[in-house]
Order: C-alpha cells, then structure tokens, then sequence
C-alpha cells in the first residue's frame, strides 16, 4: 500500500483498505480453532472442554508472537517514517533470529511440564488424557505461529496487510482438509487435530520464507548482509519483553479464569469453549482495526505528523464503537443456533452456559474495541510499558481479584466470572483514556529514543 494513505489523505478510505485484508487474515486464523471445534465437537462435547482447558496455554505462547510483532511494527513502521529503509531491514532481520530461538524454548517447556500445568488446572478426570494430547500436539505449533506471526507484521509495518492473508488462507484451507483427515480417517481423535493445526502452518513457511527474503518488497530480511548485532537485540528487547510480557501475564490470567471455571464442571468449560468461538468470530472487525492502527500511529509520529495520528486514533474508535453495536445485536440472535451447529449433541446445561457467557461477552465489544485502539497507540509509538500496565490492570488488577471475591463471598457462581469479565473491561477503558490524555504518548516515544541509541551503536 502506498504510503501517502497512512501520512495523508482520506483516513477512513485509508483505515478500510488496510483492515479489510487484515479482517480475512484474522477471519482465516480464527478458522484454526473454529474448525478444530467444530471437528472435535463432532467427537463429544467433553473433548471440546478438553481443547479449551488449555487454549490459554497456547495463548501464553501467542504472547511472545505479539511481543515481537509490537516490537516489529514500532521499530519498522519508525524507520519507515523517518526513511531509513536499510535500518529497518536490519531490524527485520533480527527479528526472525529471535522467533527461532522462542518457538524452540517454548515447545521444549511445554512439553517438559505438560502434567504440572494440567495438574494446577485442576483437570477433570474425564477430559484429562484428551487435554493431555492435545496439550503435546500443539505445542509442536509455536515456530509456524511465531513465525507467520512475525511475518505478517513485518509486511503490515509496510503498509501491506495483504501478504499474509494468502498465506494464511493457503493454511486455512490445508487445515479445513487435513482435521477430519487425522482425526477420523487415522484415528487420531483429539491428537489428530493438533497434528493438522501444526501441519497447515509448517507447510506454508517455505512460502513466507521465500517472499520475506525477496528485495522486490520495501522491507526484507538479508542474514548475510544483515548480521545479528547485540546493541539491535537490546533494542528489540526493551520494546518486545514489556508487550509480551503484558500479553504472557493476560493469558496467565486466562488460565486462572479457566481454572475457576472448571470447579464448575467439564461441562461448563465445554460451553465457555464453544461461545468462545462466536465471540472471537464477532471481535473480528474490531481487532481488525485496532490492529491496523498501530501501523498509522508509528508511521506518522516518525514523520512527525502528531495531530494526524491522533486523528487516526479518534477515527479508529468512531468506526469500532459502530462495528461493536452492530455486531452484538448479530451474535445474540445467533447464540443458540451457533451452539447446536458445533456440538450437535449439546446438553441443556452446555445450551444454558454457553448462552449466558455469550450475553456478557458481546456486552463487552465496545470496551474491547477500546482497549484494543489504545494499545495500538501505546504499542505504536513505542510506549510498550503502558501496554504492559494496562495489560496487568485488566486481568491482575481487575478481573481475577473480582472472580476471586464473587467466587467466595456470593451466590453469583459461574455468572460471576462473566460479570468480573466485562467490569474489568470498562474500568480498563476507563484508565487507559486517562492515560492516553496525559499526551505522554506524543511528546517523547519510546521507540525514537532507543533507536536513536541503536544508531550510534551499530
């Protein structure tokens, strides 16, 4: 995409022609685990539970892909800005170095300490083996993740959000095929559709492998003429440790939640699982353009464009607060009918707590939409220790300590979870607004300070 969309012109044509490809790239990632539902509902709704249980666990791994990413897109979308193509190269390059060595560790640990983490969950007997396997399929999935992660936000940092939908929907299709392929045909049940989730992705790096590499894109990666250097490892550090580390703690909290949503029974993990899905189906849109943000704020601060990008973020929220109203009134019509179709057998309790999480969760669609658009401002301009804070206030702060309380001093039971829920969202809001209007964002970023001092060392 050319850049004058981003440092000038019609901001919403601009917002759109960058989210729309984005909104297919996160609709075909969100296929990962829609068509993994739909495939192991097909089995029982305990195995759904069982795929659930540990999600978050995979989400604590996605942290780091997120990490790196707001790392890529405040370093790269900069440099860009400031036009210093050949520094955002290195940077590019450097980047891929550190999702080799994470994927490793990561699968390595998760595979180590597979029963410890089922064994904190408080695992139901019932779904344990299934979660089990399912835990130690997918943690082969962490370098394809990291990797096209890292990928797609290197090409976004550009301008183009385009690239990785292809790759992506070459993925999606391949895992469409290849789940009821090992799960029924091979008999591999639960462990089948980890083996075609890691699979759909490790086919399609040898593709993003190739293009990232081509010179003919405005940012590549070069190893030979890019060697690893320590002061640009410090640099992607700082940026990357606050953001994944916000999102590594989030998705600790998600475990927690999960725990205490197990004392309630498989059942009500399975129903939590499912709902799931449709929730994150309708955030789409919103995600979308919080995503895609970040990438206008970090190109117009490096251009010195200030009122622009603080246009770019009043914009962004004017079209998340349309898209979160419209999209809650869809999701309650479809809750029912949602459930049904991937879990055919479902009881009356799944039914029962499936509808109730979903009420709260799409509720919560404009504060999510908020939060999401000033993260990206924060991540954007290179202030990553906001996105950590806010990050640490929403579950740390707000949200496990209210399901704590809700849990042992009401009656509220499972419903508690989901009103802790959507009251930590708006009281996060709330306090990143006040942040965002301290203006701190804008004065001083980051991201230019420490890759001024990169400069001078490399």
């Amino acid at each position: 995409m050319d850049q004058t969309g981003i440092l000038e012109g019609n901001l919403t044509k601009a917002l759109f022609r960058m989210a729309v490809p984005l909104f297919l790239l996160n609709f075909l990632n969100s296929l990962y685990n829609v068509i993994d539902t739909f495939w192991v509902g097909q089995i029982g709704e305990l195995q759904v539970g069982a795929v659930s249980l540990v999600g978050p666990i995979m989400w604590c791994a996605q942290s780091v892909a997120s990490g790196l990413s707001a790392a890529a897109i405040a370093i790269i979308s900069t440099k860009l800005g400031a036009k210093q193509k050949d520094e955002a190269n290195r940077f590019a390059t450097a980047l891929v170095y550190f999702a080799f060595i994470f994927a490793i560790i990561l699968s390595v640990g998760t595979i180590l300490f597979s029963n410890t983490i089922l064994g904190y969950l408080d695992t139901p007997a019932e779904i344990y083996q299934d979660s089990h396997d399912y835990l130690i399929g997918i943690s082969f999935d962490y370098l394809g993740l990291i990797l096209l992660n890292l990928y797609m936000a290197i090409r976004q940092s550009a301008g183009d959000s385009k690239s990785g939908v292809k790759l992506n929907a070459i993925a999606s299709i391949l895992n469409v095929f290849l789940d009821p392929l090992f799960i029924f045909m091979f008999h591999m049940g639960i462990m089948g559709a980890a083996v075609a989730t890691v699979l759909s992705k490790i086919l399609v790096l040898p593709l993003a492998y190739r293009s990232i590499r081509s010179k003919d894109n405005e940012v590549y990666v070069a190893f030979r003429k890019y060697p690893f250097q320590l002061s640009d490892g410090k640099t992607i550090l700082r940026l990357c440790i606050p953001a994944a580390s916000g999102q590594f703690l989030e998705s600790l909290g998600f475990v927690i939640m999960n725990k205490y949503i197990v004392f309630y029974g498989a059942v009500a993990i399975s129903a939590y699982g499912v709902g799931g899905k449709l929730v994150n189906l309708m955030y789409i849109p919103i995600v979308s353009f919080g995503s895609i943000l970040a990438t206008f704020i970090g190109q117009n601060l490096g251009a010195g464009n200030i009122e622009r990008a603080r246009k770019c973020y009043w914009v962004t929220m004017r079209i998340s607060v349309i898209s979160a109203i419209a999209l809650t009134i869809i999701g309650m019509l479809l809750i029912n009918p949602f459930t049904r179709i991937f879990v055919p057998d479902a009881s009356e309790e799944l039914l029962s707590i499936a509808f109730e999480y979903n009420f709260f969760a799409l509720l919560t669609g404009v504060f999510m939409g908020w939060y999401m658009n000033l993260n990206s401002v924060f991540n954007g301009s290179g202030h990553t220790n906001t996105t950590f804070i806010l990050s640490m206030l929403r579950l740390w702060g707000f949200r496990i300590p209210m399901i704590i309380l809700f849990h042992k001093f009401t009656e509220l039971g499972i419903t508690g979870i989901w009103l802790a829920m959507l009251l930590s969202n708006i009281l996060e809001c709330i306090v990143g607004q006040w942040i965002y209007q301290q203006n701190r964002w804008v004065k001083t970023t980051l991201v230019q300070k420490e890759l001024q001092g990169s400069s001078v060392t490399a």
